[in-house]
């Protein structure tokens, strides 16, 4: 009966304290070796899985979750999914860091520029 208990107290705990030491590593803010793309020109020739973060304004909706993004080197499309949206509202003339990954599948030759957070600039 003893194993039976601390065989399940062991069950009830790894799953927290795995939750728990995933949470320390993403808190990390100094430097980094990994290369992060700053412009809509290099994240539209970015590698798969590349990060980027991109200064600029969101200029158009084009469709559900895809807009036309401007930067100092030009303009992109990217997909923002709802939820990745701030609760504020923006417009063209806001400017705005759109932060995510490249997203590209062997089959497309344009890589989808995928939006993980928006934060709207002051």
């Amino acid at each position: 009966m003893k194993k039976l208990a601390i065989t399940a107290l062991i069950a009830a705990v790894l799953p927290v304290a795995a939750i728990a030491g995933n949470s320390v590593a993403h808190s990390y803010t100094g430097p980094s070796a990994v290369p992060v793309l700053k412009s809509i020109v290099e994240a539209q020739k970015g590698a798969d899985d590349a990060r980027f973060v991109l200064e600029g304004q969101v200029v158009k909706q084009l469709s559900k979750d895809t807009y036309q993004f401007r930067d100092a080197s030009g303009e992109g499309v990217v997909e923002i999914d709802s939820k990745h949206l701030p609760v504020e509202k923006f417009d063209q003339s806001s400017r705005v860091r759109l932060s995510g990954k490249i997203d590209k599948d062997w089959y497309e030759t344009t890589p989808e520029i995928d939006v993980k957070s928006v934060e709207i600039l002051r």
